[in-house]
């Protein structure tokens, strides 16, 4: 599986995406109510990647989502301890003029420390979110 994700996020093996579509669109078809958020890169980090990962994977299963977040630029996390991975500033804000669902699934690749669906999480439940749900591919 590490070496999947570091194909597909790092060497940008783009085809790899759809390895994983048929499961990914199983495990999320119990949530047809919610509706499905990507965690976001950030501007640079997709110039150089290419592509978002999440959505990428998303796209290859046929999954709608919303893209209602932003991530500001910063150090990429996989070169951070778990301690500085918890330790960093709020990186996601809401997109400017962007209502936000009453339910949702927030959608990340992978979950290490938790440091990044909860900064997310965070900042959605600000808005009066009803309820949100998260999903990683692994872990």
């Amino acid at each position: 599986m590490a070496e999947y994700f570091q194909r597909f996020k790092f060497w940008g093996d783009y085809q790899l995406r759809e390895v994983f579509s048929h499961e990914l669109k199983l495990a999320l078809k119990n949530f047809s109510d919610y509706t499905i958020v990507p965690i976001p890169i950030s501007k640079d980090r997709r110039k150089t990647r290419g592509f978002n990962q999440v959505t990428a994977l998303l796209d290859a299963a046929r999954i709608p989502y919303q893209n209602i977040l932003e991530k500001d630029e910063r150090e990429a996390q996989s070169h951070l301890s778990r301690l500085e991975r918890l330790k960093r500033e709020q990186p996601f804000r809401i997109k400017q003029s962007t209502k936000v669902p009453n339910k949702i699934l927030l959608v990340d690749d992978i979950y290490t420390t938790g440091a990044t669906i909860y900064q997310a999480k965070q900042i959605i439940m600000k808005e009066g979110t009803e309820k949100i749900k998260t999903f990683s591919l692994a872990r």
